[in-house]
């Protein structure tokens, strides 16, 4: 009996050690600890994660082409992006930036249609236009060559003809008048930015511009001292300003541009380069 009894469970052991695998050997068996990979519909392994808007309060595009160079819509976005600039017979463009001058407070959203009538109003007063003008706070003689050095940016097209522009002391020889305000009025709004410019121009039909016997209507800038605190803020938002002053009227969708609407560059990017270069060879439907 015991030498059966040792048999059966000689057996027994064999039968449960082919049968069972051991706890060590399904241990060593578990796949390796893996990180899943996130990528977007349709996308390949090196588009990771979705793409992020970044540090950009009003959301804009990166361009992910090869292009680089291709000009965007300058169009007016309130005359259904028709395309407006100056002809060639206004140039040089005359401007005349303020010794830190600041207009009557007006509200962001009626500074567009109020600002042209009332500068113009301004200037055809005798005496000193704007001497019951106080000036912004924050505003230095530096200043204003801040803001040169912004339009200076543009200079380089004249080598190719496309406009002429130069500086003028006299207000009401200008085509282009300059002003600044500490900050503007309800500048900011939910999930917006504050506001660091503002450009605000008449545009007439260039059929009706070539009959008319009075003078247009000079193109207001103004210009914020608090957002713009330092000489390179002021640099880049005159620069950005003074691209609408030409006649790019709505804004880059493109982040890399000094034109995008939360401008975040302070240079020209070849697409501003191409864009007004573009605008300036199209024959437009309305002129300043």
């Amino acid at each position: 009996m015991d030498k059966i009894k040792y048999y059966l469970i000689i057996l027994i052991l064999l039968i449960l050690s082919s049968g069972y695998p051991s706890v060590w050997a399904q241990t060593k068996s578990l796949p390796k600890a893996t990180f899943p990979t996130f990528t977007q519909s349709g996308g390949s392994e090196s588009d990771l994660l979705p793409g992020s808007s970044g540090l950009h309060l009003t959301p804009g595009l990166d361009r992910r082409s090869n292009s680089p160079t291709e000009h965007y819509n300058p169009g007016e976005p309130d005359l259904n992006m028709a395309l407006v600039r100056w002809e060639s017979n206004k140039m040089p463009l005359l401007i005349w930036i303020s010794p830190g001058l600041q207009l009557p407070d007006s509200p962001v959203s009626s500074l567009k249609a109020t600002r042209v009538a009332l500068v113009t109003e301004m200037l055809q007063q005798p005496g000193d236009p704007f001497a019951g003008l106080k000036q912004a706070a924050g505003w230095t003689p530096d200043t204003n060559d801040q803001v040169a050095a912004g339009f200076e940016e543009w200079r380089q097209f004249e080598n190719e003809g496309l406009f002429k522009f130069a500086f003028t002391d006299n207000p009401r020889d200008a085509n282009i008048c300059v002003f600044f305000v500490s900050a503007f009025q309800d500048g900011t709004t939910p999930g917006g930015i504050m506001i660091g410019g503002n450009t605000s121009a008449e545009v007439y039909p260039i059929a009706l511009a070539h009959n008319m016997k009075i003078r247009q209507k000079p193109v207001i800038i103004e210009l914020s001292t608090m957002v713009n605190s330092t000489p390179e803020k002021m640099i880049g938002a005159a620069a950005h300003e003074f691209g609408h002053a030409l006649g790019i009227k709505s804004h880059s969708p493109y982040r890399q541009d000094l034109m995008y609407v939360d401008r975040v560059v302070d240079q020209l990017s070849p697409a501003d380069k191409a864009t007004i270069r573009w605008l300036y060879h199209q024959t437009p439907k309305y002129v300043m």
